[in-house]
């Protein structure tokens, strides 16, 4: 009998050692996976940041690739400080939840309660459930993701000056609201700016220093803060553009966003916080579930937004998650409670800061097919052809021109090629996906007025240009926008308009200055009138001459160029063309236009 037991436990033993280490062999393999697929990312220079997942109390996986800094040569990684944008408004939705269990507030009460600005319909219809809900209708001047901050918004969307709270709030508090509120769901940043003040006029407290004290401190959480770190060496900076060289994007002002986004955190801090409210150490008598306690439906795909997190299924799997985005960065938090797992990515190279929904995109198809892995689905893995021995790679070496001007020269390095820009005048490979001088007419003359009055100091005469709206705002905020641009890069040496959408509605404006160039949006409404300005980040000419970057190898003589476009979400491929003799005479490709190269 003793046997029989001793034998049982004995095979038990063995089959359970059995199980935990196929269960291993299973994990490891999931997350071999994975890093095929971030490699073939980085092959197409899509992958430039940091992912970690944590299941349990165990990081089971971390990558990283690319630079934080690139000037310090500094690693992306988990331990690194990053913008985590509106990841921030999980933290601002507990701040008020807080607030809420000490009894100083109540989630049903009008903001007009707490907002002597608001004494108006708007805040005595409008609920703090609703502005953590976005269910509000307060119209929201801040989107980030609709044109210019926004369809009514005329400030520039580089926010790189500091803005008074008031003077923020001004620009939205007193218009009607979009909808009535509670009867429906649209994100927005307003109602997030306004729970900070909230935070700061019940709690006596900065938000930062509230933050601080009530959720930071308790979590551990060392290297999150509502302030941007500048002189940590631990702190990501934000890349845009083609080639080797990234461009560094100028800073958005934290105090933009206060409460809506703003924060800096590190992949681990985020851990820590998913600990911090799952043991309880925040809410008291509260886990990380209450913060979808009262969620609202958005109306698709069994979504819900909770407080400050939304509610989704990934995979048949429930997720708690929020995603990021500002000038240059871009991140995703997802929690999937039932498995206790999680996982946060920051990216900090994005291909173009005009057209951040691209990238977007392409943080979403990862995290969708990372975890797609690991809940044991089928995703392909290969996205990059890489090139191999054999191939025959020389016969596109050589020098290209466009004109006696610019050029472009195709080299080979251990069986990789890679294209640099050369020529007599400085440019970049921004250039080669562009097109220069459009002709003039109405749109074109008016965009091109528009810095010319701007570079005069003539900022009262913008007012014959631009709509009311834009019209209505003080003249000083664009002379101070003038100001900041030639502070940085010197006098202005050429204006030009480059490209535009069919309809007229868009114009892109390229700025030469002393030091630099900066490609400038100007959006018309349907009488013409400027309704909007939008800049890029500028690009300073001491990083302009020289750009290189990597080609990738395709088929039927293609060779696709690493990285993104700038103006379009497709992939720039070089396409060749062959003589009579079956020889490479020269390269096409086509990007608002078709364009051509001669082999020199």
């Amino acid at each position: 009998m003793n046997n029989k037991i001793l034998t049982y436990i004995t095979i038990t033993l063995i089959s359970f050692a059995f199980t935990k280490l196929s269960q291993a062999n299973d994990d490891s393999n999931k997350l071999a996976k994975i890093s095929a697929l971030l490699v073939s990312y980085e092959q197409l220079g899509r992958f430039s940041g940091s992912i970690s997942i944590k299941k349990g109390d165990k990081i089971i996986y971390e990558h990283s690739n690319g630079f934080a800094n690139n000037a310090n040569r500094v690693n992306n990684g988990s331990d690194k400080i990053f913008a985590i944008a509106s990841v921030s408004k999980q933290f601002t939705a507990t701040a008020i939840l807080l607030l809420a269990k000490q009894g100083k507030l109540s989630l049903a009460d009008p903001i007009s309660e707490y907002l002597p600005y608001y004494q108006n319909e708007v805040g005595l219809k409008t609920t703090i459930h609703q502005l953590l809900t976005h269910t509000a209708g307060i119209p929201d001047p801040m989107d980030m993701g609709n044109g210019v901050d926004g369809k009514n918004d005329p400030i520039m969307k580089e926010k790189t000056l500091p803005i008074e709270k008031q003077h923020l709030i001004n620009t939205f508090k007193d218009l009607p609201s979009l909808f009535m509120p509670g009867s429906r769901y649209e994100y927005t940043n307003s109602g997030y700016i306004l729970l900070a003040d909230i935070i700061e006029r019940v709690s006596g407290q900065s938000y930062a220093l509230f933050l601080q004290k009530n959720i930071f401190d308790p979590a551990d959480m060392k290297n999150t803060s509502a302030n941007r770190p500048a002189d940590s060496p631990l702190l990501v900076e934000s890349y845009n553009g083609l080639g080797s060289e990234r461009v560094h994007t100028t800073k958005l002002h934290n105090s933009w966003l206060v409460g809506g986004s703003g924060l800096y955190s590190t992949t681990r801090d985020l851990f820590k916080w998913v600990d911090a409210m799952n043991s309880r150490k925040i809410l008291k008598d509260e886990k990380f579930d209450y913060l979808l306690n009262n969620p609202v439906d958005l109306g698709r795909n069994n979504d819900f937004y909770g407080y400050g997190m939304e509610m989704k299924t990934l995979w048949g799997e429930k997720v708690y998650r929020h995603d990021g985005a500002t000038v240059g960065t871009i991140s995703d938090f997802l929690y999937f409670p039932e498995h206790e797992l999680t996982m946060v990515i920051y990216i900090n190279h994005v291909h173009n800061v005009n057209a951040i929904g691209y990238s977007i995109s392409m943080r979403k198809q990862i995290i969708q097919q990372v975890s797609g892995i690991l809940f044991d689905h089928d995703i392909p893995l290969t996205l990059a052809k890489q090139n191999t021995e054999g191939t025959s790679l020389k016969q596109y070496v050589g020098r290209y021109a466009f004109d006696k001007n610019h050029q472009v020269e195709i080299t080979l390095n251990n069986n990789n090629l890679q294209l640099s820009t050369t020529g007599e005048t400085n440019w970049s490979l921004y250039n080669l996906a562009q097109v220069t001088h459009l002709s003039s007419n109405k749109f074109t003359d008016k965009s091109t007025r528009l810095f010319d009055l701007l570079n005069t100091q003539k900022v009262e005469a913008l007012a014959e240009l631009f709509d009311d709206k834009m019209a209505s705002a003080p003249t000083s905020m664009f002379a101070n926008f003038w100001q900041q641009l030639e502070s940085e890069l010197g006098t202005l040496e050429d204006n030009y308009s480059f490209a535009k959408t069919n309809d007229n509605s868009e114009i892109q404006q390229r700025l030469i200055f002393e030091k630099g160039i900066v490609d400038m949006t100007i959006f018309f409404n349907s009488e013409g009138k400027i309704k909007g300005i939008q800049n890029s980040s500028p690009i300073s000419k001491s990083n302009i001459n020289g750009f290189t970057t990597s080609l990738l190898t395709q088929k039927n003589d293609q060779l696709l160029i690493d990285g993104y476009v700038i103006k379009k979400g497709d992939d720039l491929f070089l396409k060749f063309i062959r003589n009579d003799k079956n020889q490479i005479s020269g390269f096409r490709y086509n990007q608002m236009g078709v364009h051509e190269a001669v082999k020199l």
